[in-house]
């Protein structure tokens, strides 16, 4: 007898955040029809060996692997017709894992993502639209496309990638998290690419999701951080308008870095971006 496959299958990606991982896997505890894959990248902390339930598939990688090519991994175990691909520090609501999954029976819609609530139970403001000179300019994304993030149904440029939910078949189409990005901007370069090949990226506002945030990159210094998100912004600058805008914004975002940095040094180094 065929196996069958499961509706979803959820990809957790782990770096040294034991307890929210198994906080992570107690909330998909009552799913039926779900498969569960921790991808680990060289925890430290205990994470590997605290996962007991035989249940969940636990994957380990390198350290050095970046988290697009841990979601490749923890992609190729998975049997699931939905994938969940979210980062260990989320804790999903009930009915959320649900509720990502079936409004990917529009064949219109490519990503679906969940309202995500920071750990205080405030909004996170995890969608945008994809980047240009005015946003690099004033350094304010654009979050216009939602009116009411705790209502509705709403399509958006992009969503953020801390959990999103997109058919196997279409995680294949698009060729998945490009594994060449290391850090941070992995999740606008999938939904453009979604959205160059006719998909919606959407925003569930009745899917809820706690991210507590940060956990793994809380130990980076705040000039990795700042680094690493400046590269993604011109990456996706340069993506979605061309080489020219890249090179136009380039010395926007050279003189706001180096504007940080003084600030940086005026407060002792305290500033954080």
């Amino acid at each position: 007898m065929t196996k069958q496959h499961p509706i979803v299958s959820i990809v957790i990606i782990s770096h040294n955040t034991r307890e929210l991982t198994l906080r992570c896997l107690e909330s998909l505890n009552k799913l039926q029809n779900a498969e569960r894959i921790v991808v680990d990248t060289g925890s430290m902390d205990g994470t590997i060996e605290a996962i007991t339930d035989p249940a969940v598939n636990v994957i380990t990688a390198a350290q050095s692997t970046g988290y697009a090519a841990a979601a490749h991994l923890g992609v190729k175990h998975a049997l699931g017709t939905n994938l969940i691909i979210c980062n260990a520090d989320t804790e999903f609501h009930p009915g959320a894992v649900e509720r990502l999954v079936d409004a990917l029976a529009d064949t219109t819609i490519g990503i679906t993502a969940p309202r995500l609530l920071n750990t205080d139970g405030t909004l996170q403001h995890s969608w945008a639209r994809f980047p240009d000179i005015s946003s690099e300019w004033s350094g304010c994304l654009d979050r216009s496309e939602v009116d009411n993030p705790e209502r509705g149904f709403h399509k958006v440029s992009w969503v953020g990638g801390a959990c999103i939910a997109l058919k196997s078949t279409t995680w294949d189409a698009l060729n998945g998290y490009n594994p060449d990005i290391m850090f941070y901007g992995e999740d606008t370069d999938l939904c453009w690419r979604a959205q160059q090949a006719g998909l919606n990226t959407v925003f569930l506002a009745d899917a809820v999701v706690t991210h507590h945030g940060g956990s793994s990159s809380s130990a980076r210094s705040p000039l990795w951080l700042r680094k690493h998100l400046l590269r993604a912004r011109l990456r996706d600058l340069s993506t979605a308008h061309g080489p020219l805008m890249a090179i136009l914004a380039q010395g926007i975002t050279l003189a706001r870095f180096v504007a940080w940095l003084l600030k940086g040094i005026g407060t002792n180094g305290a500033h954080r971006p």
